[in-house]
C-alpha cells in the first residue's frame, strides 16, 4: 500500500487541488451572477426614481411658467445621471420643454 500511495499520490494532489479550485470558481460565478441580478435591479429602481423626479419638476416649473437657474441645474444634473443610467428619450422632450422656460416669473400686466 505505502509504495501505491508514493506512486500515485502526484495525481491524488492535481485532482483534490482541481477540485477546490472547480468550487471555487463555481462559488464565485455564483456571487458574481447574484452581484450582477442585485446591481441591474439598482440600475434600474435609480432610473425609474429619477425618471419620476425628473418628470414632477418639469411639470411643476410648466404649470409654474417659469424655471430657477438652480433648478434647471438640478434637472439637468439628474437628467444625465438618468441618461448614463440607460434611460431612454421618454423624458428628453419634457426636460427641453423645461429648458426653454423663463428662469423668472413674468408679471401679469
Amino acid at each position: 500500500m505505502p509504495e501505491w500511495i508514493a506512486k500515485y499520490w502526484v495525481e491524488w494532489a492535481f485532482g483534490i487541488v482541481a477540485g477546490v479550485l472547480l468550487w471555487l470558481y463555481r462559488r464565485m460565478a455564483s456571487r458574481l451572477k447574484q452581484n450582477r441580478e442585485e446591481n441591474e435591479a439598482l440600475r434600474n429602481g435609480m432610473r425609474a426614481l429619477l425618471m419620476r423626479q425628473i418628470a414632477e419638476d418639469c411639470e411643476d416649473a410648466r404649470r409654474k411658467g417659469f424655471c430657477t437657474v438652480e433648478k434647471k441645474k438640478i434637472i439637468n444634473d439628474m437628467y444625465t445621471s438618468y441618461h448614463a443610467l440607460g434611460g431612454n428619450d421618454v423624458i428628453t422632450a419634457m426636460k427641453n420643454d423645461m429648458m426653454r422656460l423663463p428662469t423668472e416669473p413674468q408679471d401679469a400686466a
